[in-house]
């Protein structure tokens, strides 16, 4: 199961240059360029936001599941990942998962305890990760600060001409003594560079065919 969720959870010293956002149906758009489009909200009545990264990569259903699912790649492209480990599987449909976020110095890492559940559409075949926080599902550990409140989700959405168009939406609370505008401006700019880092690492898994994933029609 993937440590895609990591990705929003990385803190980070560096911030997003100074966009002028664009409303558009609730969501203020962050930019739109290479192929993705960023875009946050307020969390509910939180300063922090909740934000949403779409792009289109040429894929396979089955190839961007597999790479979602590969928790010993998933380091190489999901921004600022420090390690992940599965924790309990109930069939392919769900999964517990123990991620880590390496932090920089001198910020304390962070890790989160989530689940993972698997749906997807047999009629327009779209595929959704479902990503809800579990911090109690094993004991905190004294190097970490355990991330209160996380969740979110993948969606797979297939297109014409062998193109999928993936949406990755998350919130999250990093925990700890965080200024706002640090984890928001590190929370959009971790799903921007890992969404952006999609397309190379899904070539990976070109081959790949899974049983329980039902491809677009020809």
């Amino acid at each position: 199961m993937s440590r895609g969720f990591v990705a929003m959870l990385a803190i980070c010293l560096i911030g997003l240059p100074a966009l002028a956002p664009a409303q558009a149906a609730g969501w203020e758009t962050l930019s739109a360029e290479q192929n993705l489009l960023l875009q946050r909200r307020p969390y509910h009545a939180s300063p922090l936001d909740e934000i949403r990264g779409t792009t289109n990569i040429q894929s396979s259903l089955s190839a961007a599941v597999a790479l979602l699912r590969d928790a010993r790649f998933n380091e190489y492209w999901v921004y600022r990942s420090g390690g992940a480990e599965i924790l309990q599987t109930q069939g392919y449909r769900t999964a517990y998962v123990y991620g880590v976020v390496d932090a920089p110095w001198p910020i304390q890492d962070r890790d989160a305890v989530v689940r993972f559940d698997y749906q997807q559409n047999p009629r327009n075949k779209t595929i959704v990760i479902n990503i809800r926080n579990m911090p109690d599902f094993i004991a905190p550990k004294a190097d970490y600060v355990r991330v209160p409140d996380f969740g979110g989700y993948w969606k797979l959405q297939p297109e014409p001409g062998g193109w999928i168009e993936v949406t990755y939406q998350v919130y999250g609370d990093p925990g700890g003594k965080l200024p706002v505008f640090l984890a928001n401006h590190a929370a959009a700019l971790s799903v921007k560079k890992t969404l952006l880092n999609m397309q190379s690492a899904v070539a990976r898994y070109a081959g790949v065919r899974l049983p329980f994933v039902i491809e677009r029609d020809p």
